[in-house]
């Protein structure tokens, strides 16, 4: 049994030779990682929860249980649509108004800890 994550390139597109572009390893986990971070809860039609609930805080109040929020929101979407991601730290960041969440995680598949830095709007 190989434990090598590929798929289709997020966001999809063609190759110059016009194949499908695809991605491997810790690339294909980081977009993943970032399609569900991106996609709003309800957006799929045929998978209503996939996704979070992180574009609809957009107008709560930027203070402390905004950034708790956002922090579970991540962690809870990643738990349960990405097993082979395991959030070892998470943080929300305010400044100027405008927030990042960075998240430390572990590639299970790899044992390997990646982060990643994501403006949120």
């Amino acid at each position: 049994m190989s434990d090598t994550v590929h798929g289709l390139k997020f966001p999809f597109r063609f190759e110059a030779s016009g194949g499908l572009a695809t991605a491997e390893a810790s690339a294909k986990i980081r977009q993943n990682v970032m399609l569900i971070l991106g996609t709003r809860q309800g957006e799929r039609a045929m998978l209503r929860q996939f996704g979070t609930r992180i574009a609809s805080l957009v107008h709560d109040p930027n203070d402390d249980l905004l950034a708790d929020l956002i922090k579970n929101q991540a962690r809870d979407a990643l738990l349960t649509w990405e097993p082979r991601v395991l959030v070892t730290a998470s943080d929300v960041t305010r400044r100027d108004g405008e927030l990042t969440l960075t998240l430390t995680y572990l590639v299970v598949t790899e044992s390997r800890a990646e982060r990643m830095v994501i403006p949120l709007a």
